[in-house]
């Protein structure tokens, strides 16, 4: 007991020596509010992570890639969300590191964290698919975010990769039904040959309507086209 009040008095004179003074309660508080306001955050994200993994596995066209001829190898390929995936997996170990900083935090086994965190994610994922979330956001990136366009090679829902024959946007000026001008989402305007083009039965277009193609890029902002439709 007596080894105890010594150390009490030591701790003591130390706090009183360096002046130190206990740090405010509210000080803890809005700790605990920004981690947890971000930790929401976090979760969110995650969840529309997971929303988008769902929406671009899900809009995958093998058709699409069989007339582009495709192989196998490829197709596989490019049906896999490369990009959020590892978005998700990002904020996934952010969120997770937040978590810990918690109070209660580092009580709960890291197994059971994944295990809840992973159940709620993907919960609200398929929610964020079913409502439509994950396409407007899959939209609002390929019209806002140039390179998002560049890392989701023949993103099926986009329709925008000229490179690999794929083609989407608003037309602008028509001559004929076989030649006309498109815009695309990213701006960038397109001389379009559709003499050749493939189309379904009655379809007309005309200036301000929208439309998807599949063809071949043929030169700075030329495209031609091997079949056409309303997008």
């Amino acid at each position: 007991m007596k080894t105890d009040m010594t150390l009490e008095k030591q701790i003591l004179e130390r706090i009183k020596t360096r002046g130190l003074k206990p740090v405010p309660k509210g000080v803890f508080q809005m700790r605990d509010f920004i981690l947890w306001t971000l930790l929401g955050v976090l979760a969110a994200a995650l969840s529309v992570g997971i929303g988008m993994i769902i929406f671009m596995v899900a809009g995958a066209d093998f058709q699409l890639f069989e007339k582009l001829g495709l192989s196998s190898s490829e197709k596989i390929a490019y049906s896999i969300p490369y990009f959020w995936i590892i978005a998700t997996l990002v904020i996934a170990v952010v969120a997770y590191v937040n978590f810990r900083q918690t109070r209660r935090g580092y009580r709960i086994a890291t197994r059971q964290v994944i295990m809840i965190a992973g159940l709620v994610a993907a919960g609200l994922g398929t929610a964020a698919y079913a409502f439509g979330i994950a396409d407007k956001v899959d939209k609002a990136a390929s019209e806002n975010i140039p390179l998002y366009n560049a890392v989701t090679p023949l993103n099926t829902n986009a329709w925008l990769d000229p490179t690999h024959g794929l083609l989407s946007g608003t037309v602008r000026e028509k001559d004929s039904e076989e030649s006309f001008t498109l815009r695309d989402a990213d701006s960038v305007l397109w001389t379009v040959d559709a003499s050749d083009a493939a189309r379904p039965e009655g379809f007309e277009f005309h200036p301000g309507d929208r439309m998807k193609l599949i063809g071949t890029k043929t030169g700075d902002d030329q495209f031609k086209a091997v079949e056409i439709g309303p997008r």
